[in-house]
């Protein structure tokens, strides 16, 4: 597995000399980032209660958009899709977003009602098809994507393939290292509602992304971050800007967490 990954790297040389250099610097900055101290260990809450604080609604309102129909029918759509996708498909089955994180993202976007969501890392699109989903129920939004997807036979093909047909009129992908397209495509869209950090899990990459979008993100969105227990870049920067109702939830089938933060009014 780890020879053919390392004979399609090779082939991008001639072809896509950017595209080879980002992909090479990423192996490098993920070893790096893995010899990081021990991390401390931090409390987490359910699903429910994080979204009442970060959302300041009730649990009420919580269980009854986690109650909705339109939800149960995407999760139930999803699943159907998601054997055959991860058991032919390119990417691993850990690329692909934990339902706890969608559900997440679903309930966000049917209480802020963006105008815009935009997310970085797509995958399968199991995320991305939550938020989606959302967006329609709300009869507005669209939802901007940027991935680089992993090497693979068929890649690029693949990615946002859990993403129902009827959906994609609200999405837009733009393929490419994060780094060099998430300034370009804020710069295109101006405000943000939403932001999704699903990518490059190293301390560098998740700063960069966080630092940025927030001038963007308009006040009171929300800052989705997932896999925020591998280093300590969404707490650094949650600190940094002294935002006092973030939080950890514990993912249902990922031995991982995701932490939403809210910018102050």
């Amino acid at each position: 597995m780890q020879a053919a990954k390392a004979i399609r790297l090779l082939t991008l040389l001639p072809r896509r000399p950017v595209e080879f250099y980002d992909r090479v610097m990423t192996v490098l900055e993920l070893r790096s980032d893995n010899h990081r101290l021990k991390l401390p260990k931090r409390s987490t809450v359910s699903i429910a209660e994080a979204l009442r604080i970060a959302l300041n609604i009730t649990a009420d309102q919580v269980n009854d958009i986690l109650a909705e129909r339109w939800l149960r029918e995407i999760e139930h759509e999803v699943l159907t899709a998601i054997v055959k996708e991860t058991e032919s498909g390119p990417f691993d089955v850990n690329h692909n977003g934990d339902f706890s994180l969608a559900r997440a993202i679903y309930v966000i976007c049917r209480v802020m009602s963006p105008d815009v969501v935009l997310e970085t890392g797509v995958a399968y699109g199991v995320s991305s098809a939550f938020a989606l989903q959302a967006l329609s129920v709300n009869h507005k939004g669209h939802l901007f994507s940027v991935d680089l997807p992993p090497l693979g036979a068929n890649a690029d093909q693949n990615v946002g393939a859990l993403i129902p047909a009827e959906l994609k009129q609200r999405w837009r992908l733009h393929r490419g290292n994060v780094r060099r397209v998430l300034p370009q495509v804020i710069n295109a869209i101006g405000q943000v509602d939403v932001f999704v950090h699903d990518s490059l899990h190293t301390y560098r990459n998740m700063t960069f992304e966080f630092q940025c979008v927030w001038p963007s993100l308009r006040r009171s969105g929300a800052i989705v971050a997932d896999d925020v227990e591998l280093n300590e870049a969404f707490h650094d920067f949650g600190a940094q800007k002294r935002i006092a109702n973030s939080v950890l939830v514990r993912e249902d089938h990922k031995n991982a967490q995701f932490g939403i933060l809210v910018k102050p009014r």
